[in-house]
């Protein structure tokens, strides 16, 4: 579920977001029913979350954060069975000032992967790797959206 270094980011010219960022609230997520479907608890939501701003050099270590990120899966929109099976994440992440605890940017993002029928032979391992690939897209939409929109320290209104 990680976003790896090579995964194609845009890269920010303005190196505010570099080393700033720490993990806030990461909630919302299911363990997986070994008896039902496939799901994504939080804190494994959390590792991936972790690991992705660690692999593109935003993640706040040792020093004190600007920012703390929020995130909250509100979602996963899964097939009960199929060939190609497409997944949906919806999570909104909150970034915050670290020092005044205030909201800077808020929002929903939403996206899909689809785990195709020869990914995996079993119905249930494929699903697995639509939820994991849905999550990964998801921070990787989210960073892109930073990059492109770095925040301004203002406080704005939350948006869907």
């Amino acid at each position: 579920m990680t976003v790896a270094p090579s995964a194609g980011l845009e890269r920010p010219n303005d190196t505010s977001l570099v080393g700033a960022i720490a993990i806030g609230r990461v909630e919302g997520g299911e363990e997986t029913n070994p008896l039902w479907t496939s799901q994504v608890d939080s804190e494994d939501f959390r590792g991936a979350l972790t690991e992705s701003l660690r692999n593109h050099g935003l993640l706040s270590e040792g020093g004190a954060p600007r920012y703390v990120l929020n995130g909250h899966l509100l979602g996963l929109q899964q097939p009960m069975f199929g060939a190609n099976m497409t997944v949906t994440s919806a999570v909104n992440y909150e970034l915050v000032d670290a020092a005044s605890a205030r909201p800077i940017t808020g929002e929903t993002v939403q996206t899909p992967y689809t785990a195709k029928w020869n990914d995996a032979f079993v119905g249930v391992t494929r699903l697995r790797l639509a939820n994991e690939g849905a999550i990964r897209e998801n921070i990787k939409e989210y960073l892109n959206r930073l990059y492109r929109k770095p925040p301004t320290d203002v406080p704005v209104t939350l948006s869907q």
